[in-house]
């Protein structure tokens, strides 16, 4: 994976013609090949080197934050901003030898073929910071672009882009084992009231939107105070950082209280064998997600499952069990998710998002030029 990018093509239209592009989907999943070709339509004789279709897979993030404020100064409100590739591929579709291009109408397939581990398009998520005007912003997605290249130009030009959605492998499957904590409980801060313990385990470790997790769990309350509720609840975390700066924004997708537990009961912890069984909580998933499951440099997007314990007293420190799931998709985005404006609207400078053109390749169209990885960092190691 490459580093920091600073943009290495200027961003401008392309005089006397139309630049398009049209793919044979919009959605693709991991492993998949992007096939689709460039439209050209020159109307005058243009000055013309090269012209590569890219795909880009990037991370965004903007982070508000305070800087300065020591020694009697006032502190000034910033902003970081950090452009993350994740994936860069390269495909050169149109030489022109002589530095010019005749008018004429002209397509150029190309072919990308995705890596296995890519993780999936995550529509744009914000938070507004507490102490900076401003939104915090994290986003992860995919584009395929037109960059040429003129005479006697030291930078390639961006003149046209469209996104598409990419959609991760799903993950191993596995019936993940059962976890326990014991909590010793006292009144008044020291005083022995007994021992509490609680366990929780689920049916599988990774699950799609609009499914229903089973959550079994125990409770032994060998303690002296009552159990309120048993709350399981399914949690989001997405961290990122742009610059040194980071930012996490918390969320809930779902939850459901479980009924009390009186002092001396207990389900699900076995004595000499015999013992209730587990009881059950079912937690309904929405139907469709704006972020799944990963890990990136800069963004990473986690979930679990809490089971948590709640008593009366304000003094017991209540058992509480986390267990790590895995939200995933196999469907696309919404298109609603995927076409999104640059984050916070940054000066970055993009060509806008554009529709591709319905696919109706022509029979004599060339053999597609073929995507290659690139090294965005200049540490010797492609993107992909």
């Amino acid at each position: 994976m490459g580093g920091v990018v600073s943009s290495e093509d200027e961003v401008s239209s392309l005089p006397d013609a139309s630049v398009r592009v049209a793919l044979e989907k919009t959605s693709y999943r991991a492993g998949e090949t992007v096939r689709g070709y460039l439209q050209l339509t020159i109307t005058r004789r243009t000055a013309l080197t090269t012209m590569t279709v890219s795909l880009a897979g990037r991370a965004w993030t903007t982070v508000q934050y305070t800087d300065g404020g020591g020694g009697g100064s006032s502190s000034a409100h910033c902003t970081a901003r950090e452009n993350r590739h994740l994936l860069q591929m390269e495909a050169p579709v149109a030489h022109f030898p002589s530095g010019v291009c005749d008018p004429g109408h002209f397509q150029c397939p190309f072919e990308f073929q995705l890596p296995l581990d890519v993780p999936s398009s995550m529509a744009e998520h914000k938070s507004q910071s507490r102490f900076v005007s401003g939104d915090n912003v994290a986003r992860l997605d995919y584009c395929v672009g037109v960059v040429v290249a003129r005479p006697g130009w030291t930078k390639r030009n961006l003149v046209h882009r469209v996104a598409i959605d990419v959609v991760a492998a799903p993950p191993p499957v596995v019936s993940p084992a059962r976890v326990d904590e014991t909590v010793r409980v006292t009144r008044c801060c020291c005083i022995d009231a007994g021992v509490m313990r609680l366990g929780a385990l689920m049916a599988r470790n990774a699950y799609q939107g609009g499914e229903a997790p089973e959550v079994h769990y125990a409770v032994a309350n060998d303690s002296s105070q009552d159990v309120m509720c048993v709350l399981c609840s399914l949690n989001q975390t997405i961290s990122f950082t742009a610059g040194n700066h980071r930012q996490n924004l918390n969320s809930c997708l779902a939850r459901v209280e479980m009924p009390a537990v009186a002092k001396g009961a207990r389900f699900g912890f076995s004595v000499n064998g015999d013992g209730a069984p587990l009881a059950t909580a079912t937690l309904q998933l929405p139907a469709e997600f704006r972020a799944f499951s990963c890990e990136t440099p800069t963004i990473s997007v986690r979930h679990s499952v809490v089971v948590h314990s709640i008593t009366k007293s304000s003094f017991v420190k209540d058992p509480k069990v986390q267990l790590p799931v895995t939200l995933y998709r196999l469907t696309p985005l919404p298109a609603a998710f995927l076409v999104a404006a640059p984050v916070d609207g940054g000066s970055d400078g993009l060509v806008p998002v554009a529709a591709p053109l319905p696919y109706a390749p022509q029979a004599s169209s060339a053999a597609p030029a073929r995507g290659v990885p690139v090294d965005t960092t200049g540490d010797g190691v492609a993107d992909s």
